[in-house]
């Protein structure tokens, strides 16, 4: 039970206890983009005499450009079948794939599927005192068609996309109100520079996924890891918890709950 000075520090009308934040790419899933989207198209701008790792560093650099530019609009920058025509035009290839196309008609098994103990996590932690948010930097029109088909779009109270408030990951505006709906805001992703440093820049807990974890750090607690990880030289900023499965999450969320709400 939370002290009356620290209700104090949020709003009145705090309607849950808790809200996790999770990513999808990599942390939940594994989406159809790198096994069926890309080939197709670096097949179809293959005509132009490049190297697919020539091509493939075309598009990501464009996108990463487009992440970076304050003035191009959120959407656009993760619209990965606008990237393709802009490759494709300063290749002088008219480009047929459409990207939204390939996602919907590969959006299930094979070429997606849940990680390990993804739906069981899922399933664990909602609770009445929760909200499980999805917070994506694909546009929704890439992803809803993913969750659908994996079964698992009904476990999350909302889905925030660039979309949504016209934002990315790293920007606070990208989470609207959601962090002041609860007391303890968790944010559970594998990517640090999405994931983790801006999650706690914008004071959230982070649970970094790491699925290739040292195997000196696995018999660890989560909580204990993040003092042992051999972090780059960049990653100054720590996660609260670092997880190798989502196995081990719903028991990492409770722990977190049981020493905030003791504090």
């Amino acid at each position: 039970m939370t002290t009356d000075t620290a209700r104090s520090a949020y709003p009145v009308a705090t309607p849950y206890q808790t809200v996790i934040f999770f990513d999808l790419d990599g942390t939940l899933i594994d989406g159809p983009f790198r096994p069926v989207v890309l080939p197709a198209i670096l097949e179809e701008l293959a005509v132009s005499g490049l190297e697919p790792a020539a091509l493939r560093q075309l598009l990501f650099e464009e996108n990463t450009r487009r992440q970076a530019d304050p003035t191009c609009p959120p959407t656009q920058a993760m619209d990965w079948d606008d990237i393709l025509q802009t490759i494709g035009q300063r290749l002088g290839i008219p480009v047929k794939t459409n990207v939204e196309a390939l996602i919907q008609t590969h959006a299930g098994p094979p070429h997606a599927v849940l990680h390990p103990g993804a739906l069981e996590a899922l399933q664990a932690l909602v609770a009445p005192e929760r909200a499980i948010v999805l917070a994506t930097k694909g546009l929704r029109k890439y992803q809803q068609p993913i969750l659908e088909a994996l079964g698992i779009l009904a476990y999350f109270n909302a889905i925030l996309t660039p979309d949504s408030h016209q934002a990315l990951k790293r920007n606070r505006a990208f989470y609207g109100d959601w962090p002041q709906r609860a007391m303890l805001t968790l944010m559970v992703g594998d990517y640090y520079t999405d994931d983790v440093l801006p999650a706690r820049a914008f004071g959230f807990q982070a649970v970094w996924k790491q699925g290739n974890l040292p195997e000196a750090l696995r018999s660890l607690d989560p909580v204990v890891r993040p003092a042992a990880y051999p972090y780059a030289a960049e990653q100054s900023i720590r996660p609260v918890a670092i997880i190798h499965s989502l196995v081990e999450l719903p028991q990492v969320v409770q722990d977190l709950e049981m020493a905030f709400h003791k504090n």
